[in-house]
């Protein structure tokens, strides 16, 4: 399922001009996808400068915790990284002193 991030669409149509299935059109300055129309070919996503249009996947929801749990795994690697960096830059500064 495509979608355009109206925070990023500049209205430009460059997208709406690129469309096969006349798909998009351009509403209040900003691109509109119909999805009915659209068969999802992805020539629009290769097309807007700001990359306002955008893929939705939908995922289950043991994928997203999956995912979740990764990115918690991850963050609490960087954290303690920077906690021993913190600590080393903390004795370096009592040892100049």
């Amino acid at each position: 399922m495509l979608q355009v991030r109206r925070d990023l669409c500049l209205g430009c149509g460059l997208c709406a001009n690129s469309c096969p299935q006349q798909a998009i059109s351009l509403l209040s300055g900003q691109a509109e996808i119909d999805g009915n129309r659209c068969n999802e070919c992805g020539i629009c996503l290769n097309v807007c400068p700001q990359g306002a249009i955008v893929e939705l996947t939908p995922v289950s929801k043991s994928e997203l915790k999956a995912t979740i749990a990764g990115l918690r795994s991850k963050t609490d690697g960087i954290i303690a990284r920077i906690d021993k960096l913190k600590e080393k830059q903390s004795e370096v500064k009592k040892e100049q002193y």
